[in-house]
């Protein structure tokens, strides 16, 4: 091995205190946009909390209640997709600035801080790129890292006639369900409380513990990574 003594290192001819100054605020740079970009949860607006809220540890399973009939939110492909680019994001390590950097490692940090910008400009494209369409919704991934379910026009939902009969989609996948893991939520927007009512009936009458939130008939329906807020009632 050489032996460090021996190492000449020539000294640039300016200061660098500059440089460095630059190089921690690109990594700061970096370190936000890579929070902005992994799938934190964000919602589009304030959670409106609804009453006598309690603690589970079952998993929700989400349904739309617009225009008085029931959308399935928690499609089982979407839900695959989801949890595969999630586990196939790359992980992106920040570089971590040593006090008193010696001058012979500013360019060591520099290429560090290029590697790391260009692992998270890769984990964005991915993230932009992702699209799912669930035969109801049209399933992206929003500018502020919220997860955007987009109803397709002309698609219907189960009616109120159709609801709890021998055909029932929403029953069939309630039965493949199991009421000591899951739970089931309902976003209900103000057109759809009749139907609301059944359906959360059904649930009861199947076991299920079922939690609601309302959503204005304008607002987007976004989920963050970790789930929309909506707990057991």
């Amino acid at each position: 091995m050489r032996s460090r003594g021996n190492r000449r290192i020539e000294k640039p001819s300016q200061n660098l205190d500059s440089f460095l100054d630059i190089l921690t605020n690109t990594v700061g740079v970096l370190m936000f946009i890579g929070l902005f970009v992994s799938l934190l949860a964000v919602e589009s607006g304030p959670t409106i909390r609804t009453p006598l809220r309690k603690e589970t540890n079952k998993s929700p399973k989400f349904f739309e209640l617009r225009n008085n009939q029931v959308f399935l939110i928690s499609a089982p492909v979407v839900e695959e997709k989801i949890n595969e680019l999630t586990a196939s994001l790359p992980s992106c390590e920040r570089p971590e600035i040593e006090p008193n950097v010696p001058e012979y490692m500013y360019e060591y940090y520099l290429r560090k801080a290029e590697e790391y910008q260009l692992c998270m400009s890769s984990r964005l494209e991915r993230i932009k790129s992702f699209y799912v369409d669930s035969g109801e919704y049209v399933v992206t991934i929003g500018g502020n890292g919220g997860i955007v379910f987009q109803p397709k026009e002309g698609v219907k939902g189960e009616t109120l006639r159709e609801l709890g009969g021998k055909n029932s989609e929403f029953v069939d996948f309630l039965k493949q369900l199991n009421p000591r893991e899951n739970y089931i939520a309902f976003i209900v927007r103000p057109d759809s409380f009749q139907v609301f009512r059944k359906a959360r009936q059904i649930a009861w009458n199947l076991g299920f513990d079922v939690g609601w939130e309302p959503l204005g008939d304008d607002s987007i329906l976004v989920f963050g990574s970790g789930g929309r807020e909506v707990g057991v009632q």
